[in-house]
């Protein structure tokens, strides 16, 4: 069996964790500042206005994250292939980005009751054009997330001192919108740098064929990611319509600490996916062996995050966001219940429904939650706020692990996985047997 923890896989799972540390860690520098300086109104604002922009970033991603990274780790070691992967994923990527952001722009500048967001939104679309040229899914398929990792914490370091020189009144709203992006293009600028020096990828090429397969290869993980969104940022909106901003600023300060806290224990499944991918084909029982450590990893993190918020989620919010704040904290103990449910359904979809050709059924079942959310959400956050709008996520996100995981056990694949390790070696050795 092929070893499953090398090397390159554990320099890629620290550098992945290195980065969302980072992640972590420096956004929950500036927090504190921008909750206190903005205050709870205007940080709801800022918060429909980055739904607002992260519905157009779903849009130009279309799964290329997943589906492309995939591709790359099949073919990496035939470069006519991967440049013609590269340039068809980048122009399809960019004609996204220029239609969604240029809808959502035209929609908010006509429509009076949006117009005060425009601003605010044309400011932190620059997030997708450093999206564009981040190139995260090459790095990723070729196991490259160690520079990647040191760039992304570089560009969130930057963001530091620009959102305490630049962000000093509720005025500066679109200057903090701004931050993300300017710090995103410092990054896209170092990536693509490396980009170059890996020489991995041929001259620019443009084939509509190419481009239209590209989209039609990753609709389904696409739709999926658009169906995890139905309960993640359509949230944000709903509240915003049946509520008031104060409602929406408390949601959103929860949020943002689910987010940070989140951000290690989802990126363990990231660093494993293309490893799985390579090896599936493979060696099966290899790829097998490290999704069942992936899945521990990630619930164990989830676990232990869960138990520290039940107990100081006062005190974290208290310190970071500000006394203002306070009703946010049992809005972010019921927001990390997610976790335990997510962060095993999300890395078991990728690691096990993908490679065993059911990403359609994966599809569903994230667009099936998603769409059965906007009437609970709608429900609860008229009636409870916040905490009801919390709730209706976590919801969504049982929904979502119960239909992975009856998908595997329909289709006979969690037997597979549940198995011991040593009686699978033991059943491949009689099947040997047999076949001889």
């Amino acid at each position: 069996m092929a070893k499953v923890l090398d090397k390159a896989l554990v320099i890629n799972i620290l550098s992945l964790l290195a980065y969302r540390g980072a992640s972590f860690l420096f956004p929950l520098a500036t927090l504190p500042y921008l909750a206190r300086t903005l205050g709870v109104e205007h940080m709801g604002v800022l918060a429909l206005a980055l739904a607002c922009v992260l519905y157009c970033s779903t849009i130009s991603d279309w799964g290329f994250n997943v589906y492309t990274t995939k591709d790359i780790a099949h073919h990496r070691e035939d470069k006519p292939r991967v440049t013609q992967i590269f340039w068809s994923t980048f122009n399809a990527k960019l004609l996204l980005m220029l239609v969604t952001s240029g809808s959502v722009l035209a929609a908010t500048w006509f429509n009076p009751a949006w117009h005060g967001l425009f601003w605010i939104i044309l400011a932190n679309c620059t997030a997708l054009l450093g999206s564009l040229f981040s190139f995260g899914w090459l790095m990723q398929g070729y196991e490259k997330l160690g520079k990647t990792a040191m760039i992304s914490t570089f560009g969130n370091f930057c963001a530091i001192p620009l959102t305490f020189l630049l962000v000093k009144s509720p005025g500066d709203t679109w200057l903090a919108a701004l931050i993300p992006g300017l710090v995103s293009l410092i990054s896209s600028a170092i990536t693509l740098k490396y980009v170059v020096e890996m020489k991995v990828v041929g001259r620019y090429r443009l084939e509509p064929r190419e481009i239209w397969q590209r989209l039609t290869d990753s609709v389904d993980v696409f739709v999926a990611i658009a169906g995890a969104n139905l309960f993640n940022s359509v949230n944000v909106l709903l509240l915003a319509t049946f509520t008031s901003s104060y409602m929406t600023g408390i949601y959103n300060g929860a949020d943002r600490l689910r987010k940070a806290a989140n951000s290690v224990p989802e990126q363990i499944g990231s660093a494993f996916f293309p490893r799985v991918s390579f090896l599936f084909s493979r060696d099966k029982a290899a790829a097998i062996a490290a999704t069942r450590k992936s899945l521990l990893f990630s619930f164990l993190l989830s676990l232990g995050i869960v138990i520290f918020t039940f107990f100081f989620a006062d005190d974290v919010v208290r310190i970071l966001l500000g006394p203002a704040f306070l009703p946010s904290a049992d809005v972010l103990r019921v927001f990390v219940l997610c976790f335990l449910f997510g962060n095993i359904a999300y890395p078991a979809g990728l690691q096990i429904l993908i490679p065993h050709g059911l990403r359609r059924e994966r599809m569903f079942t994230m667009l099936g939650a998603g769409v059965i959310n906007i009437p609970i959400c709608s429900v609860l956050a008229w009636k409870y706020g916040a905490i009801g709008a919390a709730w209706s996520m976590v919801i969504a996100e049982l929904l979502v692990c119960i239909g992975i995981f009856s998908i595997m056990a329909r289709h006979g694949i969690l037997r597979e996985y549940l198995r011991r390790p040593e009686m699978s070696t033991v059943r491949r050795s009689e099947e040997g047997i047999e076949s001889r």
